[in-house]
């Protein structure tokens, strides 16, 4: 379709929809305009900034000299759009040359000599802006620089604060792991002194016996911790240090199982072992896979109840191996399974049998698993087992 350079006005709701055409010299028809969003007139790369045009003349109640490409079905050409308000109407003016304003004013002789005078005045207003805003771009550059500057000073300073908090951490960390280690050894020499005494349990009176027991459960406790503060320290430090080997994880395994049976047996709870693999070996830190699964199973036991089962199994996918520690116990929240593998963290889950636990023994497992470029997961949900992943990478 062809225009002339006379163009079209129209008027405009609150909402951007034309709802009247005051007069077309084009070859529009006035019936497709009519009640269409004026962003439709324009082709769809061009709808944005159709959008932030009508949105400055209903905030600046005017705005000039819009360049749009119209909708391909009607022209692909530049046409040239101007708007303002005046009393309650908006009105968009288009033509297809980029004319002056008083050819916009004449191009709307059909209205009355009140309004014109009214969008005269909006742009007299306008271009007195401009040279405003002239002077304002020079001081608003001036601020600019003024803020880059005091910007680049405080990310200097939060650098070097970050610095400073990486220091008092690592001294945090050292300390921790003096005060850990000094304390270690003489909770230890607790714990050895009361397995000594129990040998003598027949001179001990019931209340004494009790009093001896509270302190071995106590201190094997506070020896537990230690341990795990640390491990925590090291992991913290970056310091996960793998000693790799290659080793059947399978005899692994088993070694395990047996060293957590008379912990099971306490609460007459049944541990399986479930396989189709009769050997596996690849590279791994038998120590501390043994670390890993015996915070798996331990865990396991601590929060199931008298006879029941758990049940380890080993599988193997393609170059992945699963190990998954499986109870039948309380279960846990769905959403309360990412806090089992955070330090510190504890869940509405309680032990079964008063067995104490310091937050730390999972949140440990997942450091070594990762050193290993493994990944470990739970399954739960509540009054249902518990299921704890372990993938690691077969090579």
């Amino acid at each position: 379709m062809i225009y002339t350079d006379e163009g079209i006005l129209v008027s405009c709701s609150n909402e951007g929809r034309i709802t009247n055409v005051y007069f077309n010299k084009t070859e529009i028809k006035t019936e497709d305009v009519i009640q269409k969003l004026l962003p439709e007139l324009f082709r769809e790369d061009y709808i944005t900034k159709a959008l932030n045009f009508f949105m400055k003349v209903k905030e600046d109640s005017a705005s000039f000299g819009w360049e749009f490409f119209l909708n391909p079905n009607i022209i692909n050409e530049p046409f040239y759009f101007s708007g303002a308000i005046v009393d309650s109407d908006i009105l968009i003016f288009g033509s297809k040359s980029k004319v002056d304003f008083n050819k916009f004013i004449t191009g709307m002789m059909l209205l009355n000599n009140e309004q014109i005078n009214k969008i005269r005045e909006l742009e007299k207003e306008r271009k007195e802006l401009s040279v405003s805003n002239e002077m304002l771009d020079v001081k608003h550059f001036n601020e600019l620089s003024r803020l880059n500057n005091e910007l680049v000073s405080i990310q200097r300073e939060l650098t070097k604060k970050n610095l400073e908090l990486a220091e008092l951490d690592k001294i945090k960390n050292q300390f921790i792991g003096m005060a850990a280690h000094d304390l270690r050894n003489p909770l230890g020499s607790i714990f050895i002194y009361t397995e000594f005494l129990e040998e003598e349990k027949e001179s001990f009176t019931e209340e004494q016996l009790e009093f001896l027991n509270s302190i071995k459960t106590q201190s094997s406790f506070m020896l537990n911790l230690l341990n795990e503060l640390l491990d925590v320290v090291s992991i913290e430090s970056g310091k996960v240090q793998l000693n790799l080997e290659n080793a059947d994880i399978i005899k692994c395994i088993s070694h395990n199982l047996h060293l957590n049976k008379a912990l099971a047996d306490k609460k007459q709870i049944k541990i399986e072992f479930e396989t189709e693999i009769s050997s596996c070996f690849f590279n791994f830190d038998k120590v501390k896979m043994e670390q890993v699964l015996s915070n798996l199973i331990t865990n396991a036991i601590k929060y199931s109840n008298s006879s029941t089962t758990i049940t380890v199994s080993l599988s193997k996918i393609e170059n992945d191996l699963l190990i998954a520690v499986k109870d039948e116990g309380q279960g846990i929240a769905s959403n309360e399974l990412d806090k089992l593998f955070k330090p510190f963290q504890r869940t509405s889950a309680k032990t079964t049998a008063g067995e104490k636990s310091t937050g730390l023994g999972l949140f440990i497992v997942k450091r070594i698993v990762e050193a290993h470029n493994g990944k470990i997961w739970a399954e739960s949900k509540v009054e249902s087992e518990l299921v704890q992943h372990l993938n690691l990478f077969y090579r």
